[in-house]
């Protein structure tokens, strides 16, 4: 199986007031075609500036200051800006925790959809209203046709983030990203989530890049698992081998934390 992403000795600094801090220190990533990969480890670790250094959406506080990033043989990190905004979301997708936070409250959430169409695609506004009521039915929520009309106020948390996966899913992207995205959601919800997700990844074929702190997630989802600390990848391998002969202390630690609770 071919890689679809290869990142190698990535370093990200934040240039804060009076100082600089090391935030990702040299970290090696492969996301291979079709696969789920689970970026796992504790907050602060470094796992979301990873995932967001992919198509450079980091802060104005924080640089790239060594490394690549191989997309389909193409060095994201060497691409300048206008070559980037053509990647994103056409190619790489994100999804993050909180979507309320990214839906604007201003707008119909048909309005929104139809907005992430025709950015990446020659359609006029009728055609995008028509594709997003189908990306809607495609997340599985129910009445689309009433949904594209209302706001995200009046979503509940999962169907916001249902239509935030639309929205993410709208240009069939190669690889999705999901940052910790059922973190807000009750365990209910989180597990409709996670199931949707899977059976949309089998259905359009993209790979997934997914970040967690919660390793039981990384056990009902992953085919390889990355573990990361202090901003290093000190673990990596296949969830019967992070599972069952971890070898790395914090991985020790995050397995244990989430056997007490009886939650792996």
């Amino acid at each position: 199986m071919s890689n679809l992403l290869e990142i190698r000795g990535l370093k990200v600094n934040f240039n804060l007031e009076n100082q600089v801090v090391t935030a990702v220190r040299g970290v090696d990533l492969d996301i291979r075609e079709d696969e789920v990969l689970v970026l796992a480890g504790e907050s602060g670790s470094g796992k979301s500036v990873t995932a967001l250094s992919v198509t450079r959406l980091l802060p104005k506080t924080a640089e790239i200051v060594s490394g690549s990033v191989n997309f389909h043989w193409v060095d994201l990190a060497k691409l300048d800006e206008k070559a980037l905004v053509s990647i994103r979301g056409k190619e790489i997708a994100y999804i993050f925790q909180e979507p309320t936070s990214y839906l604007n409250p201003v707008y119909t959430i048909g309005s929104q959809l139809s907005e992430a169409i025709m950015l990446h695609h020659d359609k006029t506004r009728l055609e995008a209203f028509k594709e997003a009521v189908e990306l809607l039915d495609l997340v599985k929520i129910k009445e689309p046709k009433r949904v594209i009309d209302d706001y995200p106020h009046q979503l509940s948390g999962g169907m916001n983030q249902r239509v935030f996966i639309a929205m993410a899913l709208a240009c069939r992207p190669r690889l999705l990203i999901a940052d910790e995205p059922t973190t807000s959601l009750d365990v209910t919800v989180e597990a409709q989530i996670l199931q949707l997700l899977m059976e949309l990844k089998k259905s359009l074929g993209f790979s997934l890049l997914f970040i967690t702190h919660n390793l039981s997630i990384a056990r009902r989802i992953a085919d390889r698992v990355s573990v990361m600390y202090k901003g290093k990848v000190v673990e990596e391998g296949d969830v019967e081998k992070i599972f069952g002969s971890p070898e790395h202390n914090h991985t020790k630690e995050l397995i244990r934390a989430y056997e007490k609770i009886g939650k792996i």
